[in-house]
């Protein structure tokens, strides 16, 4: 069943469960008082990979962009893990 599927389906699977998790830990963070900072912390503390910036220039095209970047926290994780649980039931 898992072999069906071809690679960019997985892909697009793992991309939309670290990013719902990573909303939901941005939420959660907002959503938490002040007196909790650890908690706040925990949830929507993150770590930022970024690369940038990037030029792609030939005679017939440019393209060039300032920055890509990526932002991931543990509730990144747990969005995956969530959304491939779902998957087993569709």
């Amino acid at each position: 069943m898992l072999h069906s599927k071809p690679a960019g389906f997985w892909v697009f699977l793992a991309l939309a469960g670290m990013i719902t998790g990573t909303i939901a830990g941005e939420a959660l963070g907002a959503v938490l008082p002040d007196s909790s900072a650890t908690l706040r912390t925990f949830f929507s503390g993150s770590l930022d990979l970024s690369l940038g910036p990037v030029r792609f220039d030939i005679v017939v095209l440019r393209f060039g962009l300032q920055e890509i970047g990526i932002k991931l926290n543990v509730m990144s994780f747990v969005g995956l893990v969530l959304v491939g649980y779902l998957y087993r039931w569709f």
